[in-house]
């Protein structure tokens, strides 16, 4: 019996913390890939367990092969910490090579936040669910965030992912509080999905949600001349095309998280494994192939925009990431660079895509930290 509980507890333990360095073949198990890197240190403490099970509950052959796979599970679960400083480290560095020195620095992973969630609570005033247009019969609105204070605040407009599928604005809630805690206003826009609405709706819902915080800035504390757009990964795309476009307020950086910056080249070289289907994504929202669709595939495609005199750009993804690969980020910095516009990346070798949805995770927690930094130099 013992044996058996020995080996059941070592096969469970490397069963999930394989999925820090195997590809996911699957949807299921891209969800172990994407949380369980994030959680690490409970990795790490699940694994050491079940090590000293099977070293002291297994016998005989039973045994070595229990403490064999106990302690690849500890090893899987220790890279990503074994990476958490170097990562710092150069996430620093690229803050201050590119912001300006002592732009970096603060950056770390805080174990009781990990363990215990976020418990320093700032009273943000919430104002949700104000419509900005109305097309189509959709009715389209936002959740505003507000700063504490008074007046005019540089304001952070945030866009949801989702594959341009899924998705919605109270997604982000908690990270829309922390950023207003911050002193940004914060607004989480509304547009509308796939597949009763195709590419450039989405863009158009965008632009929309900005031609209204224009229209309102006073009533709602935006600084027109401050404001930044953040989007994760459709909405990260959706950001990135909408900052690179002329809009009737003063955009003065974007974030993209994990966003599809070339979606030809995405749909022609998908991930493999490929467990989301990107071409079917992709092809979805654009209502065809590039074959059918090549001048709707370079519309929606952050790298045909990119030219001198773009506002400020922070790209953050993982190199593990199994639907935007990481190759694509760094070919949109390069062409930024080459182009002299200011372009700060950030990426982290152990997390998948979303990897921030496990907001208090090692990523989580290191995206906020770069985001907060980037956004104080440039807004």
């Amino acid at each position: 019996m013992r044996n058996a509980l020995a080996l059941a507890v070592a096969l469970l333990a490397f069963g999930l913390e394989m999925w820090t360095v195997v590809p996911a073949p699957n949807g299921l198990a891209l969800i172990f890939g994407v949380i369980v890197p994030e959680i690490a240190p409970w990795g790490v403490i699940a694994a050491a367990l079940a090590l000293a099970v099977s070293a002291t509950w297994a016998s005989g052959k039973v045994r070595w092969f229990s403490i064999a796979l106990s302690a690849a599970a500890l090893a899987c679960a220790l890279l990503p910490l074994f990476q958490l400083p170097g990562t710092i480290a150069a996430g620093d560095t690229e803050i201050d090579r590119v912001l300006g020195p002592g732009q970096g620095g603060g950056a770390r992973f805080d174990l009781g936040h990990f363990l215990l969630g976020d418990r320093q609570v700032t009273q943000i005033r919430v104002e949700p669910n104000l419509p900005f247009v109305t097309r189509d019969g959709a009715r389209l609105a936002l959740d505003l965030y507000r700063a504490p204070g008074g007046g005019l605040h540089p304001a952070v407009v945030v866009i949801f992912g989702g594959g341009w599928r899924y998705g919605a604005r109270g997604d982000t809630a908690a990270e829309d509080r922390r950023l207003a805690a911050l002193g940004y206003t914060t607004l989480a826009i509304d547009y509308r999905l796939v597949p009763g609405y195709r590419f450039p709706t989405q863009l158009h819902d965008v632009e929309d949600a900005l031609a209204a915080i224009a229209r309102n800035a006073k009533a709602w504390g935006v600084d027109p001349k401050r404001v930044a757009l953040l989007g994760r990964s459709a909405g990260g795309e959706l950001a990135l095309v909408a900052a690179y476009r002329p809009q009737p307020l003063t955009i003065r950086a974007v974030v993209g998280y994990y966003p599809p910056v070339d979606l030809v080249e995405g749909y022609r070289e998908p991930p493999v494994p490929d467990p989301a289907d990107i071409r079917r994504l992709v092809s979805d929202y654009m209502a065809g192939t590039p074959a059918a669709a090549p001048q709707a595939y370079r519309a929606a495609s952050p790298l045909t925009y990119v030219r001198a005199g773009l506002p400020p750009t922070f790209l953050i993804g993982g190199v593990r990431d199994e639907l935007v690969l990481v190759r694509f980020q760094r070919q949109l910095r390069a062409a930024l660079a080459t182009h002299g516009d200011t372009v700060v990346a950030l990426e982290l070798p152990w997390s998948n895509h979303a990897f921030d949805e496990v907001r208090d995770g090692l990523g989580g927690q290191l995206a906020r930290s770069y985001v907060a930094q980037f956004l104080a130099a440039t807004l």
